[in-house]
């Protein structure tokens, strides 16, 4: 088999999900690919219900120890063999014609890479506090969930870079720009289901404010910042507490899991900016 396209994607316990993802991509407009699934440890039914599918075009590699997101990326590419690699998450399903929307860009409108629309449930839901939004509406995100590159490009760059962690799908992105165009194609969607922030997942994120750190180093990155002070809201609430409940007034309160959420949302901003600085002093730069 000599599939134009590869699709790598990592699953781990994603048994609610895998169905629908897979169902997705095996029924594109366009055929000629292969998926890469690398499965990363998964404990649940999930390596059940991929080997149920029983399609030629899936290649199912499952690591032998919790590599984590981006070294899974990384294994996923060593086993590609397409001339453009194309990525999502498996908790996502993508639109029919995906692929081929993708390939529209890379193929005639000079891009050595393509980011498309990532959907948060649906163009017309309406999130509340407690949802986990993952979202690109407008391009400049470089989110694995809907983005596609030359093959090339990919391996020259170096792959993901495993010290970044849930944020080695931007640094991929911004290295990869320096090399060329990356566009952005509203045609080429992926829709991600409702996620619940929980308060254990809350505090859990906070250590994730270290990659930022080193984004900011790597790249110059600003996104998020304000001169050096980095999620200036998230400063204003560590310092002044009241600020936390002005969440009531600006978000969407609908459901039990929204207030319940509320008062670790305090906790997560302390835990976090003191990461930042532990972080920002290990790595020699000045963030607030």
């Amino acid at each position: 088999m000599n599939p134009h396209v590869s699709v790598v994607m990592c699953a781990r316990n994603t048994e609610k999900y895998i169905g629908n993802c897979l169902g997705s991509l095996l029924n594109q407009t366009f055929q000629n690919f292969e998926i890469v699934l690398v499965d990363d440890m998964s404990s649940d039914n999930t390596a059940n219900i991929i080997m149920k599918f029983n399609d030629k075009r899936i290649r199912y590699i499952r690591n032998k120890e919790w590599l984590k997101i981006a070294k899974s990326r990384n294994k996923g590419l060593e086993y590609a063999k397409g001339k453009y690699i194309f990525f999502t998450d498996a908790d996502c399903t993508v639109s029919p014609n995906w692929i081929e929307e993708g390939l529209r860009y890379l193929e005639h409108k000079d891009c050595i890479g393509v980011e498309g629309k990532i959907t948060y449930v649906s163009e017309d839901y309406e999130p509340t506090f407690s949802d986990h939004v993952m979202e690109n509406r407008s391009g400049g995100q470089f989110m694995t969930g809907n983005e596609a590159f030359t093959k090339n490009v990919v391996l020259a760059v170096g792959g993901f870079d495993e010290r970044m962690g849930p944020l080695a799908d931007r640094d991929l992105g911004l290295r990869v720009m320096e090399h060329g165009k990356i566009g952005f194609n509203t045609n080429m969607v992926v829709y991600h289901p409702r996620v619940t922030i929980t308060p254990a997942m809350l505090i859990k994120s906070a250590p994730n404010i270290a990659k930022r750190v080193l984004l900011f180093k790597k790249h110059g990155e600003r996104k998020f910042m304000l001169w050096r002070i980095l999620f200036p809201s998230s400063l204003a609430k560590a310092v002044f507490p009241p600020l936390t409940f002005a969440n009531l007034f600006l978000k969407r309160f609908r459901t039990a899991d929204d207030f319940r959420l509320l008062p670790y949302t305090y906790v997560h901003v302390v835990l976090e900016r003191l990461q930042l600085w532990k972080t920002s002093a290990m790595e020699r730069v000045f963030l607030i």
